[in-house]
């Protein structure tokens, strides 16, 4: 997959991409002692960032080319330092130019976040 060689922050973060195919993606991470906050929590840019990466990955298998165009995000619950947090991000509408895409962060199989994105198609310069 050509998009991994251009995501150095994958390796930054920790996460591992599992699945980009059809729309959908799977990325997972380990909660990392730079990863939590002052409370002992998963910091939210870093729950955040792993659900984003799950849309990018499911973004650019229905639109070859992609940017967020909007993403919103709701915590329902923290995580901790040594889980493993899993994003599973779905297609749920597409057309030529734009894909909204829904991703759901897990920690133990409970939900951590919903999030949901907007990519629309672009080219690169």
């Amino acid at each position: 997959m050509t998009i991994l060689a251009e995501e150095p922050s994958l390796e930054w973060f920790g996460f591992t991409v599992q699945e980009a195919r059809r729309g959908r993606a799977l990325v997972a991470v380990e909660v990392r002692p730079h990863h939590v906050n002052g409370n002992s929590m998963t910091h939210g840019g870093v729950v955040f960032a792993l659900a984003d990466q799950a849309f990018a990955m499911a973004a650019v298998t229905v639109l070859s080319r992609a940017v967020t165009a909007d993403a919103q995000i709701h915590y329902i619950a923290p995580s901790r330092l040594g889980d493993v947090l899993v994003a599973t991000a779905q297609t749920t509408y597409r057309d030529e130019r734009r894909a909204i895409i829904d991703v759901v962060v897990r920690a133990h199989d409970e939900a951590v976040a919903h999030y949901r994105g907007t990519a629309r198609a672009t080219r690169r310069g």
